[in-house]
């Protein structure tokens, strides 16, 4: 599955892609790195899986695609990659391990292919990445220069593939300009902001990097419980007191019981039967250890149609919170 960083298709079965593979079968990462290559009137894409450039999602997320039948109705899953392509604009590629272009070349004169019969049909020039060649070509592709390619466009090439050179070089942006445009903004930004300026810009961007839904997390704490001192607030917390208390007195019996009826997790359970002596403690260790089992059982539900989900006994305040933070609102229509 692919998708285009600066536009959508309106005809996506007009194009056609290349994938390049690795040729290190037995390395454990590299036999997984591919290269999507894809070719327009206008601009020539590439997307790969791995690099800097990849997706931050894709090592979070699993992707699949259904392929229905539309004469018997079922449908097919298969497991999928996303590609984020990106246009590449000058000549020589656009990032290490990027491709230049995948172009197809009708047989060339001998004095150009270099022996007798030898064609260009599916060549590719790989830019920094000698281990990567054309799936099903191995040994069989030629390979050039990227202004030699030109040359052999210029003089073979079909329209389409001029076509694509010459809008390939209109967008082509010089090196050169790219830098000096990037320093004289570094520079005018260093003097209107200042160092210590843009120190905190970023130190503010880490920040909002954060999710929303994480409570602040003091790395230097001293002791344990220090760390997420935020999880709940005093409201909150004072809310639990009531139910926590069934916990804090709770009888071996009573917790023989639970484990067979699985009324509370594992965990719950184990930590019940090492409950502190002291009455304050206790009573906080049992809060959270309430709110812990609460949120346990809050994440088992997949789909939530009531209004008070975890029942009765759940303080309204406590609900809310979980309601607010941990799902999405969704109509039957999606």
């Amino acid at each position: 599955a692919v998708r285009f960083a600066n536009g959508r298709l309106e005809r996506p079965e007009s194009l056609r892609f290349t994938v390049y593979r690795n040729r290190d079968s037995a390395h454990p990462r590299k036999r997984h790195r591919r290269i999507l290559v894809s070719e327009t009137e206008r601009l020539c894409y590439v997307g790969h899986n791995f690099g800097s450039q990849v997706m931050k999602c894709n090592s979070l997320c699993r992707y699949f695609v259904g392929v229905l039948d539309k004469s018997s109705g079922q449908m097919e899953v298969y497991n999928a990659e996303i590609f984020n392509m990106q246009p590449l604009l000058s000549g020589g590629g656009a990032g290490r391990h990027s491709c230049w272009a995948a172009l197809s070349f009708p047989s060339l004169p001998r004095s150009l292919a270099g022996s007798k019969g030898r064609s260009f049909t599916g060549a590719v020039c790989v830019s920094g990445a000698a281990g990567l060649c054309p799936r099903g070509a191995q040994g069989a592709a030629a390979c050039a220069l990227p202004p030699q390619m030109d040359l052999c466009i210029e003089a073979f090439g079909t329209s389409k593939q001029k076509r694509a050179l010459s809008s390939r070089r209109m967008n082509a942006v010089g090196s050169d300009m790219v830098s000096t445009a990037v320093s004289r903004a570094a520079a005018s930004l260093i003097d209107t902001k200042g160092l210590t300026g843009l120190m905190q810009d970023v130190a503010q961007d880490d920040v909002q990097n954060i999710s929303a839904f994480l409570p602040p997390c003091h790395e230097d704490a001293e002791r344990p419980e220090h760390v997420y001192p935020a999880v709940l607030s005093p409201a909150e917390y004072e809310a639990l007191r009531v139910p926590a208390a069934a916990l804090a007195s709770i009888s071996t019996e009573e917790m023989a019981k639970r484990a067979e009826e699985r009324s509370l997790c594992s965990f719950v359970l184990e930590e019940l039967k090492f409950l502190p002596t002291d009455e304050k403690s206790r009573d906080h260790k049992a809060r959270c250890l309430w709110f812990l089992d609460t949120l346990i059982k809050f994440s088992q539900q997949k789909v939530i149609k009531k209004k008070h989900p975890m029942g009765p006994e759940c303080p309204h305040i406590i609900s809310k919170k979980l309601m607010k933070n941990f799902t999405s609102l969704t109509y039957n229509n999606g």
